[in-house]
């Protein structure tokens, strides 16, 4: 509750200062109280900002992507908010942004917050992600609707121009107009982006077969070097019976003459130059294998 709030209740000064007193009620940002004295949730202190930020102030940047669905770092719970360029805000422990371009048609409401629309939140986010997470919004973002696609070049066309980091989402964008497949998680998102900073351009979700026979799909492969990449997120590889297909996947591939790199998230989140320095590795381990063979078979397979 604000100041302004209490003052239409009817509650005196006097009464709510000897309540802070108590510790019965504590103040969370200047002019801004709560019930209680634990500490704030996430969701108290993004509506505290709010109401501290004042008229015309939405959720936007990561605050914004995490109610909308999009794929951010898990640990990050900083709270972004952007008010008019014309207003000026003093928030603790939040990121103001100031904004001339934001209009009402890029405000949309999640239960109680206002915040930016999704297509506007690209945009924003273009500017403090790095490629690996800027990917992995954006491919969530498609994974909802195919048709946030159009949202977002529109967005881009409207307010992109001049803003940092545009060029990246336009990269993607281009990327999927050319029919480039969409990856199925946040991981495989991060992956594709450490593959390509490689400079050898993976193919995705790669089908390895053995004449007529299915063998597996591979997240990430490079059939010219016979060598494919599988992640290892928790959500579907933290049982039993799942390590044991792993394993037996693995196993069929080699028998073909695959070589497997496999790869959790902790990897590909915290250690990503180590990643990137283990594909190049491979890739001249098996450039060098492969320019020792007079004659390979082609490995059998089929992109999906």
């Amino acid at each position: 509750m604000t100041r302004a709030d209490l003052a239409s209740s009817e509650v005196s000064w006097d009464w709510l200062r000897g309540r802070l007193a108590t510790r019965e009620w504590s103040r969370v940002q200047r002019g801004v109280y709560r019930l209680g004295c634990n500490q704030s949730t996430l969701d108290e202190r993004e509506m505290a900002a709010l109401l501290a930020a004042g008229e015309g102030a939405v959720l936007s940047h990561v605050s914004a992507a995490r109610r909308i669905g999009l794929s951010v770092p898990p640990r990050d719970e900083s709270v972004h908010v952007s008010i008019p360029a014309s207003r000026k805000a003093k928030v603790r422990a939040a990121k103001i942004w100031r904004s001339r371009t934001l209009t009402a048609g890029e405000v949309t409401m999640h239960r109680r917050f206002r915040l930016t629309s999704l297509a506007r939140t690209l945009v924003d986010l273009a500017s403090v992600f790095d490629d690996g997470w800027l990917r992995a919004a954006f491919d969530s973002a498609v994974r909802q609707d195919k048709k946030n696609v159009g949202r977002i070049w529109r967005a881009l066309a409207r307010c992109g121009r001049g803003c940092r980091g545009v060029s990246r989402l336009r990269r993607l964008l281009e990327e999927y107009r050319r029919g480039e497949e969409v990856p199925d998680s946040a991981l495989e998102s991060l992956g594709v982006e450490l593959a390509q900073a490689t400079g050898r351009k993976p193919k995705l979700h790669y089908n390895v077969c053995d004449g007529q026979r299915h063998v597996a799909e591979v997240d990430l492969a490079w059939p010219e070097l016979w060598l494919c990449v599988q992640f290892d997120g928790w959500k579907y590889h933290c049982t039993r019976q799942a390590f044991v297909k792993d394993r037996a996947q693995d196993r069929a591939l080699f028998h073909l003459g695959w070589t497997v790199l496999r790869y959790p998230w902790d990897d590909v989140v915290h250690e990503p130059d180590s990643v990137i320095e283990g594909l190049v590795r491979s890739f001249e381990l098996l450039s060098r294998s492969r320019h020792g063979v007079h004659r390979r078979r082609e490995p059998l397979g089929a992109t999906r």
